[in-house]
């Protein structure tokens, strides 16, 4: 077995490399491991060209992304350690996240896989919407989410305390036990919101705690788009709000629902094209602003 860890901080030996680094140690001598930094790796920004929506077609790009997805097809299993700096997902994270696109329609080659996030923040209640964008790159891969753990560590080393380094070796374990939970089970909020310091309400399908919330009491989550609705419900001291949900033949994160997703840009590049010439003159005012 092959267990392979992706930092994405530009620190060297910080939080996130620590928190992988002791996933990486918890497993047995008996498993290969390896950890990558994408620091150390090449990616450029999606041109949003579309070349690569045709199945099988690598992105035209010339730069180190199919190194990293090769990596990521060789290994067993993912540990995916990431820090929050301004409210979201770190830089080098989002550069290989929206490079996704071009195997939207490959989720085969991933699926399965099973994989922990470990997320480092600096100050209490400023992780964001971090945790959220993070597993969604797994989610992207079809990875298999079976444990996240949030921990609030801002300067490099801090991490590396009893309680934090005891989590970190636990969720390793999920990666060899066939009992660990899984999203796909329907324990995605467990899997996701552990951890944090708020007690909140979040989506059953993908665990995020980012929702929507209309005047008229709907719901919906902003990461996967599963919808529902608050209702009031009797306490004993007074009303309480509680979630309902609408079951979904699909989320947003599975092969049916990117296979969706990747018609649905086709359309686009296919409606672009029939229409480029148009286009083209409403832009040319601009090109010489």
């Amino acid at each position: 077995m092959k267990v392979l860890a992706i930092v994405s901080s530009a620190r060297k030996v910080g939080n996130s490399e620590i928190l992988a680094k002791e996933m990486l140690a918890a497993l047995p001598d008996s498993v290969e491991k390896k950890m990558l930094r994408l620091e150390d790796f090449r990616i450029e920004p999606c041109r949003a060209c579309y070349a690569c929506l045709t199945s099988g077609k690598d992105c035209i790009i010339p730069d180190d992304l199919a190194s990293v997805l090769h990596e990521i097809q060789e290994a067993d299993a993912i540990i995916l350690a990431s820090p929050v700096y301004f409210l979201g997902m770190h830089t080098r994270l989002k550069l290989l996240c929206d490079r996704l696109i071009s195997v939207m329609n490959e989720g085969e080659k991933y699926a399965g896989r099973r994989c922990v996030v470990a997320v480092p923040y600096g100050v209490a209640d400023w992780q964001g919407y971090g945790v959220e964008a993070t597993v969604s790159v797994a989610r992207f891969l079809h990875l298999d989410v079976v444990g996240v753990l949030p921990v609030r560590a801002a300067n490099p080393g801090e991490a590396v305390r009893p309680e934090i380094l005891g989590r970190a070796r636990e969720l390793a374990g999920r990666l060899l036990s066939a009992d660990a939970a899984s999203p796909d089970s329907g324990d995605a909020t467990a899997v996701v919101r552990q951890s944090t310091e708020v007690d909140d309400i979040a989506c059953p399908v993908c665990g995020s705690g980012i929702l929507r919330i209309s005047t008229d009491g709907g719901l919906r989550c902003a990461i996967c788009g599963t919808i529902g609705n608050l209702r009031a419900t009797p306490a004993v001291a007074a009303m309480e709000l509680q979630p309902a949900w609408t079951a979904t033949e699909h989320f947003r994160y599975s092969a049916a629902g990117m296979a969706e997703h990747a018609r649905r840009l086709e359309a686009i590049k296919a409606d672009f094209m029939s229409h480029r010439q148009e286009l083209l003159m409403l832009r040319k005012p601009y090109r010489d602003t």
